[in-house]
């Protein structure tokens, strides 16, 4: 039988490490900018008489987690990212946001761009920080460009909202980056095949036929000025994507536009499965699924619950965009 095993280690005034957690669940998700981390410690953790007189561990908001878990001593790093909050009753809960949380508080004075790139715009919010960040294309320009928010996270959300520009951390060669671009990026995406009956445990899918589906496509493309090109296609009461693609004529968006709704109208899954905490998944990562019913497809994963504790060591995947062949 498998044994569970993991690791905690904080870094703040002194640098704590633990090869215990009562309860720890991890959230990574595409369509928010940040991945959350919830843990419990177990009621006897010896902090060394570092504990306050209050009662309060020595650790504290800001401080760096890194979290690594498996079976065996087999470990993967699973969350990286700071502490959020803890709260010091027994059993100790620590709740921590990934690179996010320096943004979040990451002060960005105003600015007005004038035909700038996303390069650019990237480059200055990210001032004075250390993050690494990568760009889905390097020449994507924004054109005329106003900061006005406070923080840098909110002008991420705001370039999401009106650039359908998706921004989260994501782990790229066991380094955490912020990426910026399409919701699923094209590379350092590993595939994972999952079965019924071997490492599939409990699965939630609906299987949906290619004429089922409903999807409509906003379009929208900006040129060297500005100048906002829009198109929308498909069924007015279907699910939403959205696609941004610059320096493009009407009808060369609308043919975008027919591809993408194309792409997402396959037959195909919705739905999530639970599977073993190994092998590891994260979003945007690829699963090829082989479900009780016999169909079967490859999917992107949008979302990913990972849960460890006394219950054992699970991962329930939400997929995401179906791939064809040569998207695989």
């Amino acid at each position: 039988m498998l044994k569970l095993c993991s690791e905690i280690i904080i870094e703040g005034d002194k640098t704590w490490k633990f090869n215990a957690i009562a309860d720890c669940k991890i959230v990574e998700d595409v369509s928010t900018l940040t991945d959350t981390c919830e843990i419990q410690l177990p009621k006897k953790i010896k902090w060394q008489e570092a504990v306050s007189k209050n009662g309060k561990p020595p650790i504290k908001r800001g401080d760096k987690i890194t979290i690594r878990l498996g079976y065996d001593d087999d470990l993967e790093t699973r969350f990286t990212g700071f502490i959020r909050s803890v709260d010091a009753k027994v059993p100790i809960t620590i709740k921590c946001e990934d690179g996010m949380f320096i943004l979040k508080s990451h002060k960005v004075k105003p600015r007005a761009f004038k035909n700038a790139s996303l390069h650019e715009i990237v480059s200055y919010l990210l001032e004075g920080t250390n993050i690494k960040f990568q760009l889905m294309d390097k020449n994507i320009k924004v054109g005329n460009w106003r900061l006005t928010k406070t923080h840098a996270s909110e002008e991420l959300q705001e370039l999401k909202e009106k650039m359908m520009l998706s921004s989260y951390f994501r782990t790229i060669n066991k380094e955490s980056v912020l990426y910026i671009g399409l919701a699923y990026p094209l590379d350092n995406r590993k595939k994972v095949k999952f079965i019924h009956g071997k490492n599939i445990i409990d699965e939630d899918f609906e299987y949906r036929d290619k004429e089922d589906i409903r999807v409509r496509c906003e379009a929208q493309s900006f040129n060297g000025k500005k100048k906002k090109v829009t198109y929308e296609y498909g069924d007015k009461d279907g699910d939403l994507i959205k696609i941004r693609m610059d320096g493009l004529t009407e009808a060369e968006l609308k043919k975008y536009a027919i591809q993408a709704v194309e792409r997402y109208k396959q037959s195909g899954f919705k739905g999530s499965f639970e599977t073993f905490g190994q092998p590891e998944v994260s979003k945007c990562d690829m699963v090829e699924i082989h479900a009780s019913d016999g169909n079967s497809g490859v999917y992107l994963v949008k979302k990913i619950e990972i849960d460890f504790g006394m219950n054992g060591y699970r991962q329930k995947i939400e997929l995401g965009q179906p791939l064809t062949i040569n998207e695989q």
